[in-house]
């Protein structure tokens, strides 16, 4: 009889273990039931731009997958050793392609960061964030 009601124990732990510790598939969701927002920048996400001439860079975000709706981006720009942003941009009604120009981009080769933050407008876990980095010669 104990090994009966041993065995029934064993067999409801594995069950529970097995269920509570399987990863649920959100099936390209973002939360808040919508589609996970995804996006890509030009320069692409996580390079290294070579120094440049100039003060003035363009940006181009473009949403590839949007939620019904829509999102907004933020765009900052600033010193990768530091400080305050010396350019921040937004964007409330984002399209699938948007443009933006990186100004007052300190001159002497300094690496710069630009942080891009694409967000669904009702569900703000809905995010996709990129970032690149670059100089002005």
């Amino acid at each position: 009889m104990k090994k009966v009601i041993l065995f029934g124990l064993a067999v409801l732990l594995v069950l529970t273990v097995t269920v509570s510790c399987k990863k649920k598939k959100d099936g390209g969701t973002g939360g808040c039931g919508e589609v996970a927002v995804k996006a890509s920048t030009i320069p692409n996400s996580g390079t290294v731009d070579p120094p440049q001439p100039g003060t003035s860079f363009p940006l181009i975000v473009n949403i590839d997958a949007m939620p019904t709706s829509g999102a907004s981006i933020i765009v900052t720009a600033k010193l990768e050793s530091g400080g305050a942003p010396y350019f921040t941009d937004s964007l409330p009604n984002a399209t699938a392609a948007n443009n933006f120009t990186i100004t007052n981009t300190p001159a002497g080769s300094q690496t710069c960061v630009v942080n891009v933050t694409v967000t669904s407008k009702t569900c703000n876990t809905n995010t996709w964030t990129g970032s690149y980095r670059y100089s002005a010669k």
